[in-house]
């Protein structure tokens, strides 16, 4: 099977070409130089080159509060490079599995979000994001999955788990960290290997939720992180997010419900504590120490 990987260099990206390569994939990566997903020609001209049988994006633009200063950039990478992708994957052929998040939803539940519950994004990441998911539905909705994910982690890039385990092992000074919104730290090398999972158990078309199980606050996840690095965890203060300021509205609840994978054979990804003690050591390599 061939597998074109757009925003290849992303820690997404790199954590499918780890996964993927260990089965019986050909996997064909684009970095966000190679392969600019805004470009409809450019796709074209990608798919026609590798032919892919599935065509993975792991591009998109991440940063919830850089977005709220630039909306237009964010919904050219996240609406219309999402909508060229599934328009090239529908002349192809190809199946396209996209990643969309669980900032899609309102937060002011108190039950793990379902796949067909309500959606209402709060900020413009979050309504980006939704305007991709909408975009596949009208494009191309026999042949794709969509999958949710959350608080996403890796040896690569940046991201939460990293940037917490530095101020962790660096210095002995406490932090600040939000206690009232509620989520799932997700691992992208566990999320890569739902995607295998998914293919290999020809899940149909459509919208699923794949993040680790279980449920934390941004302060119970740095806790635990400080825990693991044999930091005194005491020096992680529990703050409001009133006291947190930020340019971009957050959901107090995006539990994500993971269960129908179940439905297609297919184990939910397994508790959140679990999987952030098992990155802990690539995690902890990739800062140098």
């Amino acid at each position: 099977m061939k597998l074109l990987i757009a925003g290849a260099d992303g820690q997404l990206g790199r954590s499918l070409q780890e996964v993927l390569r260990l089965k019986d994939f050909e996997v064909q990566p684009r970095t966000r130089q190679d392969l600019d997903i805004t470009d409809l020609t450019a796709i074209k001209k990608a798919a026609l080159e590798s032919n892919p049988d599935v065509i993975i994006n792991a591009a998109a633009y991440t940063n919830v509060e850089q977005a709220e200063l630039e909306p237009k950039k964010a919904f050219l990478i996240n609406e219309a490079g999402v909508r060229n992708l599934a328009i090239v994957a529908r002349e192809t052929g190809s199946k396209l599995i996209h990643f969309s998040t669980d900032y899609v939803f309102s937060g002011s539940g108190e039950r793990p979000w379902k796949i067909d519950d309500a959606v209402k994004p709060l900020s413009v990441y979050g309504k980006s994001k939704l305007a991709g998911e909408i975009a596949i539905s009208e494009e191309l909705p026999e042949n794709s999955l969509i999958i949710r994910t959350a608080w996403l982690y890796s040896p690569f890039g940046n991201n939460f788990y990293k940037t917490i385990l530095k101020l962790a092992l660096r210095n002995d000074d406490p932090i600040n960290v939000v206690n009232d919104q509620f989520g799932q730290p997700t691992n992208a090398e566990d999320l890569s290997k739902l995607v295998i999972s998914a293919l290999d158990n020809k899940v149909p078309s459509g919208i699923h939720h794949g993040s680790n199980s279980g449920a934390t606050t941004w302060h119970d996840f740095a806790v635990e992180i400080f825990k693991l690095a044999g930091a005194e965890a005491s020096r992680v203060k529990a703050i409001s997010s009133k006291n947190y300021k930020t340019k971009a509205s957050r959901p107090e609840y995006s539990v994500l419900d993971n269960s129908k994978w179940t439905e297609f054979g297919i184990k939910p990804l397994v508790f959140w504590q679990e999987s952030v003690a098992r990155a802990f050591p690539a995690i902890y390599e990739s800062l140098g120490q």
